[in-house]
């Protein structure tokens, strides 16, 4: 399979359990919005939109992939620019439509089918790894991207979502390991601002989610 996996894709792809299937533990309150966050860098890769103060401009409405031009579409619709934030929120309401895209993409390509389950009455399909080997090479890529030193952009726009994606446990499951890790990407993120803007907008929108969560369940026990 030598056809290029998308940002958004290898996210996903690294947050399933490589052996139960489904999303692990760490990410799975993250992963919407990581989604969301690494489809407005790919519409930044394509030339649609660029990012001036942590908002968004558009600057093309054109693209030949039908779900680009669906996000596209409803960015158009806003009559002035808004923060990154406000759109990884606005696009919440979409999120079904925009996972589901991404796992049909991934079960196409086989790295991923979509396994059927049920309890009682509700029913759900969890992603399971069927291409293990693309994951585990994208793994070994990352490490050496964290610890080689100069990387591109790309790259850099892979990294930056590690940490607010809930994936480093993940990639270094060693303690030592990791907080050396972390320590090489904060670094990276300084020299790197764009992708710095969207990994923050990203947490900032996770807590406005949590707050709001907070707030409805305190005014619900209140009554």
């Amino acid at each position: 399979m030598n056809e290029p996996i998308p940002l958004s894709q290898k996210l996903y792809l690294l947050a399933i359990h490589p052996e139960k299937g489904g999303v692990i533990a760490a990410s799975y309150t993250a992963i919407n919005y990581v989604l969301v966050g690494s489809l407005f860098l790919e519409l930044y890769q394509n030339k649609n939109i660029k990012f001036d103060n942590k908002r968004v401009i558009v600057l093309s409405l054109k693209s030949d992939n039908d779900f680009y031009r669906f996000l596209l579409e409803k960015i158009g619709k806003s009559k002035r620019s808004l923060r990154i934030s406000t759109w990884i929120q606005k696009f919440q309401y979409s999120i079904k439509r925009i996972s589901t895209e991404v796992q049909q993409d991934l079960v196409e390509k086989r790295i991923i089918r979509m396994e059927p389950k049920q309890f009682l009455f509700f029913k759900w399909k969890k992603p399971v790894l069927v291409n293990k080997q693309v994951v585990s090479k994208l793994v070994i890529e990352i490490e050496k991207q964290v610890f080689g030193g100069s990387v591109s952009e790309d790259e850099i726009m892979l990294l930056s979502f590690l940490k607010p994606a809930g994936l480093l446990n993940r990639i270094f499951p060693e303690r030592e390991k990791r907080k050396k890790a972390n320590a090489h990407l904060k670094k990276m993120m300084v020299e790197n601002q764009m992708s710095h803007a969207v990994a923050d907008a990203i947490s900032a929108a996770q807590a406005v989610a949590a707050s709001v969560a907070i707030t409805a369940a305190a005014t619900s026990s209140a009554h």
